[in-house]
């Protein structure tokens, strides 16, 4: 694959930008491939939205593994459940998980009782006989997963059951640096993040490029970065069947997003040009590039807002929900964590992990997290922008009461968060999501930088995703 001098230090930038998005009101999981191996000591009730309440008549330890206690959130969280629960003692363990090291854990017949894990993995556990369904306990207590966002409810699902409660939610959003586009001549208010000749056209006009350099990345589109699925979306296409056995790749719709977004950015200096310029930026610091008018026009995640805030708390932006091509009607990508019960807990602890899970998504954990979080900013000085739990209630009630405007750029974009939330929707989250997520970066980026065409490009990572898919369908154990 031909990356370009920077595509190997772009990868990493983007790995780095989803772990430290913690720390700004991001999602707290990432995926497996990404992690470092667990420490080495460790292998590792209410039914409404309100904290649970055990009724073990004796002490039950349960470990969990992925929940770490580096901030004032997760330890707000547990505490409230450990409040309401004496009798489960909770073992965290930290970091992201090392997917051998749990299929080792269940294979020996010792797991961790809880996971915490991206919900784009759920599907790759379930699949592996390494998580338990959890629909029995969902049914029994009558759990209101309503209380969740329709897409993050349906990602921990894996044929018919569910196997996961979600936690944390990421969204995409359409970003423009309101001063830039003035200067520019154009009025931010007339941006249409559905029409796509226009932020092609604008993203020609916005940048700056001079000998090869670019200085300005005018819209980005961020198709470097796995947003395939969005763009395909949005045009009218999927990439894969609505059971996840067949990729869908070599859709006229994606190989026609794939085709815009390299002229777009072809149009800016090009991508290999785009790609060296962002390795000169520093991200998380008041010289963030879409802060400074490095960027003009971009999707990127909610939680840019918590990166903005400190060093611009002034700054005039506008925030988007993104848009179906040609269309008002808003679409956005959902991403996010969830907690799942490892195959092979005994049934004891398995009522303690369920009671652990149902306490830490309650309105009553989140909200004593979200207060937790605004103390310790303000006691740094420092702004505190709300984090999308996945609760609906507790989302909104951060929004209306924990949350204390920064200015009117920054109560506006949060305002967008729930018209997005609710047209959201997930990427594949097969037993092979990782794999594939491999080859949409490689293949796309292949495109993007001139190395191939983009329907070549597209067949290309067709006939790779449909083999793994086809592959895992045939090994020994699998489902």
């Amino acid at each position: 694959m031909d990356t370009g001098t920077g595509e190997k230090n772009r990868t990493l930038t983007r790995r780095e930008l989803v772990r430290r998005s913690a720390l700004f009101g991001g999602a707290v999981v990432v995926a497996p491939i990404i992690a470092a191996c667990q420490p080495g000591a460790t292998p590792g009730a209410s039914t409404s939205p309100g904290a649970s309440g055990s009724t073990a008549a004796q002490k039950v330890t349960i470990r969990v593994w992925g929940y770490g206690l580096d901030d004032a959130r997760a330890k707000a969280r547990l505490n409230v459940f450990k409040a309401a629960n004496p009798n489960i003692d909770v073992q965290p363990v930290g970091g992201t998980l090392n997917t051998q090291q749990l299929l080792t854990a269940v294979a020996s017949g010792d797991p961790p009782e809880v996971i915490n894990t991206d919900r784009t993995q759920v599907g790759s556990w379930a699949g592996r006989s390494a998580i338990d369904p959890i629909t029995d306990l969902i049914d029994k207590d009558k759990f209101d997963m309503s209380q969740f966002y329709p897409a993050t409810v349906e990602q921990v699902k894996y044929k018919g059951q569910t196997y996961g409660v979600p936690h944390f939610a990421t969204i995409d959003l359409f970003w423009i640096n309101n001063k830039v586009l003035s200067d520019a001549g154009t009025d931010p208010a007339s941006v249409d993040p559905g029409n796509w000749d226009q932020l092609q056209s604008l993203g020609e006009k916005l940048a700056k490029v001079s000998g090869g350099k670019v200085t300005r990345t005018g819209f980005d589109t961020k198709m470097q970065d796995g947003r395939l699925y969005y763009w395909t979306w949005a045009n009218g296409g999927d990439l894969f069947s609505s059971d996840g056995s067949k990729a869908q790749f070599t859709d006229a719709k994606a190989v026609e997003a794939l085709t815009w977004a390299r002229d777009a950015v072809k149009k800016q200096g090009g991508e290999k040009a785009r790609a060296a310029f962002s390795q000169t930026q520093d991200f998380f610091s008041p010289n963030n590039p879409f802060l400074i008018g490095q960027t003009a026009m971009t999707i990127f995640e909610q939680w840019l807002l918590g990166v903005l805030a400190d060093p611009g708390p002034n700054f005039a932006f506008t925030v988007l929900p993104p848009r179906k091509r040609n269309s008002k009607d808003p679409l956005t990508t959902v991403t996010g964590g969830a907690f799942a019960i490892p195959k092979g807990v005994k049934a004891d602890k398995r009522l303690a992990a369920w009671e652990f899970i149902k306490g830490m998504v309650s309105t009553d954990a989140w909200i004593a997290g979200q207060k937790a979080t605004f103390m310790d900013k303000q006691s740094k000085n420092q702004k505190y922008t709300p984090t999308i739990t996945g609760n609906i209630k507790a989302d909104q009630e951060d929004m209306n009461t924990v949350y204390k405007s920064i200015g009117p750029s920054y109560d506006a974009a949060i305002k967008t968060w729930q018209t997005a939330l609710n047209a959201g929707k997930y990427p594949y989250s097969g037993p092979v999501a990782q794999q594939i997520s491999d080859l949409v970066t490689a293949n796309v980026n292949d495109a993007l930088q001139e190395a191939k065409q983009p329907a070549d490009a597209l067949k290309k990572l067709n006939d790779d995703a449909q083999k793994a898919i086809d592959d895992y369908a045939k090994g020994p154990g699998n489902k």
